[in-house]
């Protein structure tokens, strides 16, 4: 399962529903891999003047994730997708380059995003999960 960046916020936030998805994907042994532009995003979140949350916390709370840096591979995928989902849009999508790369190690690795940004991901032509 690739974990977005949407997902781990609401664990964060002690989201009810995703705590549980959570449980259900260990109970499933499915690892949780997290893609170095959620990374960027997470601490992006956490380091902004209107977070409440530390550095220090996201540090902690990612330790358990196994990461899928951004190679390559990923890097060319990521701009196929959003090609595709620019040029189905008719022009800009909206989507930006993280989800990009995000999509693109799913289609790497063969595995769902989870998110609450179903939307993005579903143009960008992945599997995706919810909670």
């Amino acid at each position: 399962m690739i974990l977005d960046s949407t997902f781990l916020f609401d664990l964060m936030a002690d989201d009810a529903d995703a705590y549980e998805k959570g449980v259900e994907v260990v109970d499933r042994g499915e690892i949780q891999w997290l893609p170095t532009p959620v990374v960027a995003e997470v601490f992006y979140g956490a380091t902004t003047a209107r977070s409440r949350t530390t550095a220090r916390e996201v540090r902690n709370r990612l330790l358990g994730y196994p990461r899928v840096a951004l190679d390559e591979e990923i890097a060319r995928t990521a701009g196929e997708l959003l090609a595709r989902a620019d040029d189905g849009a008719g022009g800009e999508s909206g989507i930006g380059w993280n989800d990009a790369h995000i999509a693109a190690t799913a289609d790497a690795l063969d595995d769902a995003v989870l998110t609450a940004n179903v939307a993005d991901f579903e143009v960008l032509g992945v599997d995706v999960e919810t909670y």
